[in-house]
């Protein structure tokens, strides 16, 4: 996290002090806390600690803070609303300048309204047209083959039924590992590549699946394991693992799926 102001910084330290404090006087250990909310450990205990650059973007520190109290049924609202997202510059001590600010102030505040009303359309209609090219283009799911011959023996019950053996996987040379992700609920995942971290975040069902290639080995993390399904080298998709449960799961070009 860059660029907040020492009272923001300080709000931070204070909102992880307390959620620290209520977490132990209600007798619950922080890797319950990193289970229920699907927030890494790492990021829970630098929360706590209030260790800014460790953690994400002011307004993803919100959603921490959120499902934290909210897991320890505390108001998340008073919570969220004492930690400031906006970075504010340091006024300056001459009067002019601060006539300018006012003013700057007060026009911002006039156009906020309609900027956030342009901001909101502009987002549905960016979201309606990638819905439309996921509907367009998204690989329609194929019948296993013994699905396929039941079905068949059902309409023509005398009639002899013949199966084909299914082409093999054709996967990129160059990356022999690859993965594509489709979250099916809400889960904090974190994926690394080779060794280095891609991506970590959270993922819920609203999310386009996502695919990630790597040359030696793949390794992804999940705090929700049931509600990840996971494609290894484009074959049928299948959990990571059960609801709630949090699993490790690295792959590598000679494990199978």
């Amino acid at each position: 996290m860059n660029h907040l102001t020492t009272a923001q910084e300080e709000q931070l330290r204070n909102i992880g002090t307390y959620l620290r404090n209520c977490r132990e006087e209600q007798e619950k250990s922080i890797e319950e806390i990193a289970l229920k909310t699907f927030i890494s450990l790492r990021s829970l205990r630098a929360l706590e600690a209030g260790r800014c650059e460790e953690l994400p973007e002011p307004v993803f520190v919100q959603g921490f803070i959120r499902r934290y109290a909210e897991t320890l049924n505390l108001d998340s609202t008073t919570l969220i609303q004492s930690f400031a997202t906006e970075v504010v510059s340091p006024p300056s001590d001459s009067p002019d300048s601060q006539a300018e600010i006012s003013e700057s102030a007060l026009i911002s505040r006039s156009r906020q309204p309609f900027l956030l009303y342009i901001g909101i359309g502009g987002i549905v209609a960016i979201g309606g047209l990638v819905y439309l090219l996921n509907q367009v283009f998204k690989p329609q799911p194929s019948i296993p083959a013994q699905e396929s011959v039941t079905i068949e023996q059902q309409l023509n019950p005398n009639q002899p039924v013949v199966t084909s053996t299914p082409a093999p996987t054709v996967s990129d040379p160059n990356f022999p590992v690859q993965i594509t992700v489709e979250t099916k609920g809400e889960s904090w995942v974190r994926v690394s590549v080779d060794g280095k971290t891609e991506f970590e975040g959270i993922l819920t069902d609203d999310d386009s699946p996502t695919t990630w290639k790597a040359k030696n080995e793949l390794k992804i993390r999940s705090g929700n394991a049931g509600a990840v399904w996971v494609s290894l080298n484009r074959k049928t998709p299948k959990p990571l693992g059960e609801m709630g449960e949090v699993k490790d799961v690295t792959f590598t070009p000679t494990q199978d799926w």
